[in-house]
């Protein structure tokens, strides 16, 4: 099925024509969509504004297959459900929240937000018995920036999609099986709001599925990036400079200096063409209660514990090639949401891409080992004493701007089959615990299982670590990236960080 265009104040059914598909949906290494400004904006809605330094970054990594972030949730139903009915709850989602009615323009020479003129939307329906590998394929589309929409739907029904293939739960109630996928590019959103995107989805669908009258207030709002201005004024020209010249010679002079100690035993295979490939690993409920638990216990957080074993299982990797490694740096990237920083009255009901990178390294030895949970503090303090202490990601805000080099950078060299440069090992983007954001739960229809990933193929890392905990499990997927680390690799990498965290949960102290 092709995107469509509904009739914007149509009523009860929606009126709908066939739109061209968006023909970019594979990767490449050169600029091919984004146009750069000029000063002949076209016909459009209302202005917004100009993008702010992430948005504008996310925006040209889009030149690149970059920055594409996909969400897929496994929905049981109690009754069944249909592609009209997801594409009536796709084009109310538009109707309810102002990021998705959002395209690029032009205005005075710069990027600005604007307001699609027509109400479109990208939905179609699948039949798959792989969701993990549709979601891989999806994570490679390409948007029509200045045209809208930003975001689509893929409903997915599972084998041959017949509502007579059902399952039936522990009280042998009937529950029919399907997957719905959100794809959505990431200058017009973040995590926290794809959840809110989630939970408002599923409370449509609820209403839609049980006959009942959806809400239709707007949800949320799309503010000015206050983090860029409040960067501003906490970090220095001479800050920022330095980091921009410790960061051009440790990717682009060196090669990745930083992380040498894992690429020299782990070679990064030399293939031309980059893309972002995932494994998803996930904890039960069981063990993930035990686990924060046993967090709790020892005075840190789900992320510092993890960003603890995604540390030591690369240092038992390298170690089982290098027995001699002996003291080293393991450099981690930590997304975090910069609403943190702004006032406490205006973070509620916030849209848009408000995100950060926190850089630091670690060091780690051998003796971490034997001491998971002494090695976890030390995690935990260095990541609390730069979040709140430092506001290093505040300050770093700014380097948004650069960061579209590095990405063209390591294009260029994909393109030319050489290895790409890398400062940091890797990612983590951790949502934590969606109870309160995204419950999941529904009186007709719940969602069981949630997987996201985001292509991040060409940015200074080797993979990414993306996890949340929803419904009490802990879900985790390691986004890897093809030119870079193997599926053989990656998986060893993944596994060994989940073995760490569940042996912890009963290790002495």
């Amino acid at each position: 099925m092709p995107p469509y265009i509904t009739a914007t104040h149509c009523k009860g059914h929606t009126c709908a024509e066939d739109v061209s598909a968006t023909p970019f949906s594979t990767p490449c290494a050169t600029p091919c969509s984004t146009p750069l400004p000029s000063d002949a904006p076209s016909p459009g809605g209302r202005w917004l504004r100009p993008l702010g330094y992430a948005e504008r970054f996310m925006t040209l990594s889009h030149d690149y297959g970059c920055m594409t972030t996909v969400y897929a949730l496994w929905l049981d139903s109690r009754v069944p459900l249909n592609f009209d009915m997801v594409k009536l709850a796709s084009v109310l989602m538009y109707r309810k929240m102002p990021n998705l009615r959002l395209c690029l323009d032009y205005r005075d020479g710069d990027y600005w937000w604007r307001e699609m003129t027509r109400e479109v939307v990208d939905v179609e329906e699948l039949s798959t018995d792989d969701v993990e590998a549709t979601v891989q394929r999806l994570v490679r589309r390409r948007y029509r920036m200045f045209e809208g929409p930003l975001w689509f739907t893929r409903f997915v029904t599972v084998g041959g999609g017949d509502d007579e293939d059902y399952e039936r739960d522990s009280n042998y109630n009937i529950k029919y099986k399907y997957v719905a996928i959100f794809g959505f590019h990431h200058n017009v959103s973040d995590g926290s709001t794809n959840m809110k995107f989630c939970q408002v989805f599923l409370n449509v669908l609820n209403d839609l599925a049980a006959g009942r009258t959806v809400d239709l207030r707007q949800e949320g709002i799309f503010p000015v990036p206050l983090q860029d201005r409040l960067g501003e004024e906490a970090g220095s020209r001479l800050f920022y400079l330095g980091i921009f010249l410790r960061r051009l010679y440790t990717i682009v002079l060196t090669f990745g200096i930083p992380v040498w100690n894992f690429i020299t035993v782990y070679r990064m295979p030399r293939l031309r063409e980059a893309a972002t490939h995932l494994l998803q690993l996930e904890l039960d409920e069981a063990t993930t209660h035990k686990l924060l638990l046993r967090c709790k216990m020892e005075g840190v957080t789900l992320n510092s514990a993890f960003t603890a074993a995604a540390n030591l299982s690369l240092y038992v990797m390298v170690t089982a090639k290098n027995p001699h490694l002996g003291l080293t740096n393991m450099c981690s990237q930590q997304v975090v949401n910069m609403r943190r920083y702004w006032p406490q009255e205006l973070r509620p009901n916030t849209l848009g891409c408000h995100i950060s990178l926190l850089d630091l390294s670690f060091p780690t030895k051998l003796e971490d080992l034997d001491n998971f949970w002494e090695y976890a503090r030390g995690v935990h303090a260095l990541l609390h004493y730069h979040l709140t202490d430092t506001k290093r990601a505040l300050k770093c805000q700014q380097m948004s701007r650069s960061l579209s080099l590095i990405i063209f950078f390591n294009a260029v060299l994909a393109k030319l089959g050489l290895p790409s440069g890398n400062d940091n090992h890797y990612t983590v983007t951790n949502m934590g615990n969606l109870s309160k954001t995204f419950t999941g739960s529904g009186t007709e229809v719940e969602a069981t299982r949630l997987l996201r990933t985001v292509s991040c193929h060409f940015m200074p890392t080797l993979c990414q670590h993306t996890l949340q905990t929803f419904r009490g499990r802990l879900c985790y997927s390691l986004d890897y990236y093809t030119q870079k680390l193997t599926r053989e690799t990656a998986s060893q990498y993944a596994r060994g960080i989940m073995h760490l965290l569940t042996s912890s949960i009963h290790t002495p102290n």
